[in-house]
C-alpha cells in the first residue's frame, strides 16, 4: 500500500510537472511568435504582413485575444493595401472575440482602422486608430486617412508624432515623405524616404515617392533605382500591381536618361500584358516627357492600381490664350485722284460755241390810267 501511494504521488508530480512545462512552453512559443510577427509587420510590405499572418495562424488557438487580434491586423493591412478580399473576411472573423472583450486589444483597434480605411470609411478609420494603446501605428493610419482626404498638412503632423515616438518606423517615415513632398518640402521628403528605404529596402511607398522627386528634379535618379529594381525583381514577394508601378517610374527615369533599351527591359519585366501593357507604355511616355514636375497619369487599370502610389490626379491646366496681336500702325491712304470730267461730244462743243440768239427784252407792264378828280366849282 505504501508503495502504491508513493507511486501515485510520483505520477501526480510528474503529470503536474508535464503540465507546467507544457504551459510554460506554450507561453514561450506564443511570446516568440508574437515578437517575430511584429518584426515582420514592421517592414510594412506585402511579404512582411503575409509572413506574419502565417506565423500567427497556429498561435490563435493558444491565445485568441492577443494573437488573434495581431493576426487580424496583419490580414487587415493586406486587405487595405493589396486588395486581398479573403484576408478581409478572415480578419473580420478573428476580430469577433477581441472586440467583445471589456478591454479591446490595441491590435484589434488597428485592424478595424485598416479595414475601414481600405473601404473608404474615413471617420471609422480615424476613430479606431485614435484609441488608447495604438501608438505610432495608430498615428500612421490617421495620417494616411488625412492624406486620402486631401489634407497633407494634417498628415504631416500625424507623421511627425509617429516618427518622434518611433524614429525608425518605415511606415511613419514613408508617410512623412509623402506629406512633405505634397506640401512643397522636397529635401525633407527625400530624407524621410531614404530613411524608410534604409529600414525596409522594399518599401513601396518610399520607393515610389523617391522616384517622383527624381522625376521632378528634386532627387538624383540613382537614389531611386535600387529600391525600384528590387521591387520589380521580387516576383515571389511583391504582387503584380506593385511591380507594375515600380516599372512605370523606373522606365520613365531610364527614358529621361536616354536608356531606351533599359526602359524596354523594365517594361518587359513588369509582366503587364494586353491593355495593362498599353496603358503602362503610354504612362511611361507621359511621365518621361513631363518637364513641369511629376504629374499623375490618369486611368490606370485595376491591375496596376496601388494604395502605396495614391497621389491625387490633377488635370493639366488649360492652355493659356494666345497673346493679343500687336496694334497695327495706321496706314495713310493716298488721296484718290480727281475724277476727270466726261469727254464732251463734238456736237455739244459746237452747240456751245455757236452764238445764241439774243433774248427779247421783257415788256414792262402797262400802267393803269389815273382818273382825274373833278374840279370843285368856283366860289
Amino acid at each position: 500500500m505504501v508503495q502504491l501511494v508513493a507511486l501515485s504521488g510520483v505520477a501526480i508530480v510528474a503529470l503536474a510537472a508535464a503540465m507546467l512545462y507544457r504551459t510554460h512552453h506554450r507561453r514561450e512559443v506564443l511570446a516568440q511568435g508574437t515578437v517575430r510577427a511584429r518584426e515582420l509587420m514592421r517592414a510594412d510590405t506585402w511579404a512582411g504582413y503575409r509572413a506574419a499572418s502565417q506565423v500567427l495562424e497556429p498561435l490563435v488557438a493558444i491565445d485568441a485575444m492577443e494573437a488573434g487580434a495581431l493576426r487580424a491586423q496583419a490580414l487587415a493591412m493586406l486587405a487595405a493595401d493589396y486588395r486581398d478580399e479573403a484576408a478581409a473576411v478572415e480578419a473580420e472573423r478573428l476580430l469577433d472575440a477581441p472586440e467583445r472583450a471589456a478591454e479591446i486589444p490595441p491590435a484589434a483597434s488597428l485592424a478595424r482602422a485598416a479595414l475601414a480605411m481600405g473601404r473608404g470609411q474615413a471617420g471609422s478609420a480615424s476613430i479606431s486608430a485614435a484609441r488608447a494603446g495604438t501608438g505610432s501605428a495608430g498615428r500612421v493610419l490617421q495620417g494616411r486617412v488625412a492624406l486620402l482626404a486631401g489634407n497633407p498638412v494634417g498628415a504631416a503632423e500625424f507623421a511627425a508624432e509617429a516618427v518622434a515616438s518611433d524614429p525608425g518606423l518605415p511606415a511613419a517615415l514613408a508617410l512623412q515623405g509623402d506629406a512633405l513632398r505634397r506640401t512643397g518640402k522636397p529635401e525633407g521628403a527625400r530624407q524621410a524616404y531614404l530613411g524608410a528605404i534604409h529600414a525596409s529596402p522594399g518599401h513601396p511607398r518610399a520607393a515610389y515617392g523617391l522616384a517622383k522627386l527624381a522625376l521632378s528634379g528634386k532627387a538624383r535618379p540613382e537614389e531611386a533605382y535600387t529600391a525600384l529594381e528590387g521591387i520589380l525583381a521580387d516576383g515571389a514577394g511583391v504582387p503584380g500591381n506593385e511591380r507594375g508601378r515600380a516599372a512605370l517610374h523606373l522606365a520613365a527615369l531610364q527614358g529621361r536618361a536616354g536608356d531606351r533599351a533599359g526602359a524596354q527591359r523594365t517594361l518587359d519585366a513588369s509582366g503587364a500584358v494586353s491593355s495593362d501593357r498599353a496603358w503602362l507604355e503610354r504612362a511611361v511616355a507621359e511621365e518621361e516627357l513631363s518637364r513641369t514636375g511629376y504629374r499623375v497619369v490618369d486611368g490606370a487599370p485595376a491591375g496596376l492600381q496601388s494604395a502605396s502610389d495614391d497621389d491625387p490626379y490633377v488635370p493639366a491646366p488649360p492652355a493659356p490664350p494666345p497673346p493679343p496681336e500687336p496694334p497695327r500702325k495706321a496706314v495713310k491712304q493716298k488721296a484718290a485722284p480727281a475724277k476727270k470730267a466726261p469727254a464732251k461730244s463734238k456736237a455739244t462743243a459746237k452747240t456751245k460755241g455757236a452764238k445764241q440768239p439774243a433774248k427779247a427784252p421783257a415788256k414792262a407792264p402797262a400802267k393803269a390810267p389815273v382818273k382825274k378828280s373833278p374840279r370843285p366849282p368856283a366860289g
